[in-house]
């Protein structure tokens, strides 16, 4: 296991595994027009999102190392489906959010400093967590996920042994935080997630995808094959999809053909499964 004292972040190491995983996502699933990235450096302007700034994001109370993060990520590009029950998703159950859209909504007053937290870190760490942790996930009933730019690892509160398994042979990282953290507090709430090194975590992700024990239905439905979530159809449809990406080569790239693969899951539940065919508002 990584030792926690070996980990530093960087600001360009993250931006680029988030880059690099929802790369990844698109050659599975999704499409690169699924995402968005922060306006590029231009002469003396380094770039990122404009509306993501100190001042927009005063009340939400981050810290300039995380507000400077953000202001870099690339986020997902969010098409609500019909009665917007359902986002496109990154991992099982779990949307990321889009602080873009947070800072804009913020800045105009559509949100408030305290749903935007309830939101990203949930109803339990909302409150406690400390300027330099943010919230990576966002969405009704989506796991909590942080990152902490002071240690440089992403936290995922009460993961389940079954995602840890899965992921490896990537690890995660060795710690004890009542070693480091004197707020029982803190300590307490870290000591309920398990935390990776940040590019860790995105290559932990990827694992499971590639040796499908994430499927992708839909964009937004992803589901596992171990009994960790339950939804209706999950045992009936996964096992069939899990077949047609075999079918077609994954996670082979070269072999793989993502257009062809799509298509014939759709068609089995366009036949079958009507009910979990996307219909994205227009």
């Amino acid at each position: 296991m990584p030792e926690l004292d070996d980990i530093e972040y960087s600001r360009d190491e993250c931006v680029k595994a988030v880059r690099d995983y929802f790369h990844f996502l698109s050659q599975m699933y999704l499409d690169e027009s699924d995402f968005l990235h922060p306006p590029a450096a231009n002469g003396g302007d380094e770039g990122g999102w404009p509306s993501i700034t100190a001042a927009n994001l005063a009340s939400v109370d981050k810290d300039e190392t995380v507000i400077d993060l953000l202001r870099h990520l690339p986020f997902v590009r969010q098409r609500s489906t019909v009665g917007g029950s359902d986002t496109v998703k990154i991992a099982p159950f779990t949307t990321f959010a889009n602080w873009e859209e947070a800072a804009a909504n913020l800045a105009n007053g559509r949100e408030d400093a305290e749903s935007v937290r309830v939101f990203t870190e949930g109803a339990t760490l909302s409150e406690i967590l400390p300027p330099h942790v943010v919230g990576l996930t966002g969405w009704t009933n989506s796991d909590v996920i942080v990152l902490d730019t002071d240690l440089g690892i992403v936290l995922w509160y009460e993961c389940p042994g079954e995602i840890v398994a899965a992921g490896r042979p990537v690890r995660p990282v060795s710690d004890d935080p009542y070693d480091y953290e004197e707020d029982e507090e803190q300590a307490e709430w870290r000591g309920d997630s398990t935390a990776w090194s940040i590019p860790d975590f995105f290559k932990m992700l990827e694992n499971q995808f590639r040796k499908l024990e994430f499927v992708p239905i839909t964009k937004t439905k992803v589901w596992v094959t171990h009994p960790y979530f339950h939804a209706n159809d999950r045992d009936a449809v996964v096992p069939r999809v899990r077949e047609i990406y075999q079918k077609h080569h994954w996670p082979d790239l070269a072999q793989y053909d993502k257009v062809s693969c799509q298509a014939e899951i759709k068609t089995l539940l366009d036949s079958s499964f009507p009910n979990l065919v996307d219909h994205f508002e227009e």
